[in-house]
């Protein structure tokens, strides 16, 4: 065999795909990445929910040692933040940290909050110099994603018990309260958030 033979064969033959092979290999690829879209886009949302949790588990122990640390009380107060009020151009936080008998720059360490995701507290309370709450009855703060009724059905919840102030995760049981349009910082005026309504895991 020649060489020459192998050269005008290749030149003569007709390489790449048909306008068929193309239509059907595009539409396969639509199809797929249609399933795994909105699969990929519910895994962002529940990170979301996950992360803003750990943070906030965290903060809550940070001020805990801070008044400790410093022998002072800590009052904690919710920002009330509107539904989609969380502007791309500043930090939005849940949280007003005021401790007596000193500035604190704790405020600027509170994780900040974006539209995709809201938070519901169930009263405001006060952290004693020793690192214990001050309130009747534990603290429950649910946090979940805007998208919860479209696909994202995750709520977490964060139980500061009272008088220890030791927080523990949870997942909140009920969800027939949740609208479409929810605050993402509030305070529950109805009494929804109770301790018992949040699953330890």
């Amino acid at each position: 065999m020649n060489l020459n033979f192998f050269i005008q064969k290749i030149k003569n033959d007709n390489a790449g795909f048909t306008l068929v092979e193309l239509i059907i290999t595009v539409g396969m690829m639509s199809v797929l990445s249609g399933a795994i879209f909105p699969s990929f886009l519910n895994w962002i949302r529940t990170e979301k929910v996950n992360s803003y949790t750990r943070e906030l588990k965290e903060y809550f122990r940070v001020i805990k040692l801070d008044a400790r640390r410093w022998g002072s009380s800590c009052s904690i107060d919710i920002n009330r933040i509107g539904a989609n009020g969380v502007f791309n151009d500043k930090k939005y936080y849940g949280y007003e940290v005021t401790c007596t008998d000193r500035n604190t720059t704790i405020n600027n360490m509170a994780p900040a909050l974006n539209n995709s995701i809201f938070q519901v507290v169930n009263k405001e309370f006060l952290i004693t110099p020793n690192g214990r709450i001050s309130s009747d009855e534990s603290i429950v703060i649910v946090i979940g994603s805007k998208y919860y009724n479209s696909g994202v059905k995750m709520l977490n919840c964060l139980v500061i018990q009272s008088p220890t102030g030791h927080i523990v995760k949870g997942k909140f049981i009920e969800d027939d309260w949740i609208t479409n349009n929810m605050e993402v910082s509030q305070k529950d005026s109805n009494n929804i958030l109770t301790k018992d309504k949040c699953e330890f895991i």
